[in-house]
């Protein structure tokens, strides 16, 4: 059944519109424009962000145990490690037995490290998806042995990954991108929801999608069905599930 919504919405109505079972489950989460640009000039999608759009975003991340991000968006956006500011979204963490913030996993095929992401603090853990032949003693030293996650001999293959989170608990993913690992992903057929935002702007020019890399080899499509749309200060919130084969 497909719920459509508009106008403002409360903390817990978002949570229940959002609300997934008790997994595992991988959900990807990414905003996107009218003319399909997934970043604004600037080549970020926070210029691209809204309030409503937070709203969401920060919903979804409090819904997760996991946010999964590729080492380039990392540093491309910033991110340092996550936290979660919502005292209501803190409990509601508290609730479902989670940890008060997300664990950061960073993916990467070099092994090579966003700083700002592994050094210490205090906030959510982080972990290092990588491949095993970029996994070395002096990564292991650096930033831990319990934190190298090896997905795949040579390349991060996503199916092994997710694997890995949900043996390690991590049953509720969530990514963030950016495009290509979307794409990656995609086409391992691992992504089991993807929550987009339409915000209404027109960037114009050439820019990344919220998909940079094929989703088949032969040309296949990835499928989703309609879960819900919320209109929310002119953005549209669409949360789609992927249609079983």
């Amino acid at each position: 059944m497909v719920t459509m919504l508009s106008g403002s919405h409360s903390l817990d109505q978002l949570l229940e519109a959002y609300a997934v079972g008790p997994g595992p489950v991988v959900r990807a989460n990414f905003v996107s424009t009218l003319d399909g640009h997934a970043t604004g000039g600037d080549g970020l999608s926070g210029s691209i962000n809204s309030s409503a759009d937070k709203q969401v975003f920060d919903v979804l991340r409090a819904l997760a145990d996991v946010v999964v991000v590729g080492a380039g968006t990392i540093r491309a956006e910033g991110y340092g490690r996550l936290r979660t500011e919502d005292p209501a979204l803190v409990q509601v963490r508290r609730a479902a037995g989670r940890a008060d913030h997300p664990t950061l996993a960073v993916v990467t095929a070099s092994g090579d490290l966003p700083e700002k992401v592994m050094v210490d603090d205090p906030d959510g853990g982080a972990l290092l998806v990588l491949c095993a032949r970029a996994v070395s003693d002096d990564l292991a030293e650096r930033i831990g042995a319990d934190a190298v996650v090896p997905a795949g001999a040579d390349l991060v293959e996503p199916s092994l990954a997710v694997e890995a989170l949900h043996e390690r608990g991590l049953d509720h993913v969530l990514t963030e991108g950016g495009p290509h690992l979307l794409g990656g992903w995609l086409q391992a057929g691992v992504v089991d929801e993807l929550c987009l935002t339409i915000r209404p702007v027109v960037v114009g020019g050439t820019g990344p999608r919220i998909v940079e890399a094929p989703i088949g080899r032969t040309g296949e499509l990835a499928h989703f069905d309609l879960r819900h749309a919320l209109a929310i200060e002119s953005d549209l919130m669409l949360r789609y599930v992927a249609t079983p084969d």
